[in-house]
């Protein structure tokens, strides 16, 4: 378990040329094509589960079909690692354990991991999970939320993987072995009470500065909304959303799918971590050019819209670039 002084966030050198920028890059995970071939880890929150559209309730053990919502369906399936922080743990198993599978070997949506406090799981719940095999870490340390102690084992898996790419490479030298794209996506972070809504997007912030994450996208998502830090100049970022109505015409076997599910178009440009002297956008409707400042009692970009392939973004500070998820059955 980690202490307060080894949670302390360290910023990431360059290692570019001098006035040559560095590329922040959001690839959809929803770009099915792509997604298998990213290390990704999944963190589900202690939030309502939507079970084939229709939300389900704690203590309810009554359904036969456990097919997830759409998008955290998705991210299931595209990440390697998945977490529940505690209660999420009551979420799983309500929406996807069955009346007589308590006992069967098989059941495809079991997180490897459940941590926390773990005031929140039942007992039941646990007993389930362990019986199963999944890890039980209990971290009773309230200086961090659930939320942290999720990213801690995240932050172990991310360093875990990294030794086994090492390890696995002829050249201990070369960097390209440990320094792969990873991606974490938290869900559930919006819909509740607006102070953890705040602490979901203050982890956002803090944790993405951290050295150890410094190759990871960490994105937050629930069933309406998505949202990322975008980092401040020298680097650039470069998003790129699937936005159904645009992406799937193109996309073959996609159409196949039972659930089309995607961002966009509506985005929003927001300055949660203070007054943003500058920002440069292109590949939105109402671009920036710089010369208005971004700040909350002043402008801010909210209700705009993804209009190009890429979006970029140079800003002078980090922002929180924010676009809605749209699920659409077909």
């Amino acid at each position: 378990m980690m202490d307060a002084a080894s949670i302390a966030m360290k910023v990431s050198t360059s290692t570019t040329e001098p006035n040559q920028k560095m590329i922040y890059r959001y690839d959809s995970p929803f770009f099915s094509s792509e997604s298998s071939t990213i290390p990704s880890a999944l963190i589900m929150l202690n939030t309502p589960i939507k079970s084939n559209g229709v939300c389900t309730k704690n203590n309810s053990n009554d359904r036969n079909d456990k097919q997830l919502s759409g998008v955290l369906d998705v991210l299931w399936k595209t990440s390697s690692y998945r977490i529940c922080a505690d209660g999420a743990a009551n979420r799983l198993y309500d929406a996807t354990v069955t009346v007589g599978e308590e006992l069967s070997t098989s059941n495809k949506y079991l997180p490897n991991i459940i941590t926390g406090d773990l005031d929140s799981v039942r007992t039941d719940v646990l007993k389930y999970y362990e019986m199963k095999g999944v890890s039980i870490v209990r971290i009773e340390d309230q200086n961090f939320h659930d939320l942290d102690k999720s990213l801690m084992a995240v932050e172990k898996w991310i360093e875990e993987s990294s030794l086994d790419k090492q390890s696995q490479s002829n050249n201990y030298n070369d960097k390209t072995s440990t320094n792969k794209k990873r991606r974490a996506f938290i869900y559930g972070g919006f819909g509740g009470r607006l102070d953890q809504e705040m602490g979901v997007i203050n982890a956002l912030c803090v944790w993405g500065k951290k050295e150890s994450f410094q190759h990871t996208n960490l994105a937050v998502y629930d069933e309406e909304s998505c949202a990322f830090v975008v980092p401040k100049l020298p680097t650039k970022s470069e998003i790129r959303i699937r936005y159904p109505d645009k992406c799937m015409a193109n996309e073959g076997n996609d159409l196949q799918q039972t659930c089309q599910v995607g961002e966009g178009p509506t985005c929003g440009i927001i300055p949660i971590m203070g007054r943003c002297e500058s920002v440069v956008t292109t590949g939105v409707k109402w671009n920036l050019d710089g010369n208005m400042p971004l700040e909350f009692g002043g402008l801010v970009s909210s209700s705009n819209h993804v209009t190009d392939e890429v979006v970029t973004l140079e800003t002078s500070s980090p922002l929180l670039f924010t676009t809605e998820m749209i699920v659409r059955k077909v």
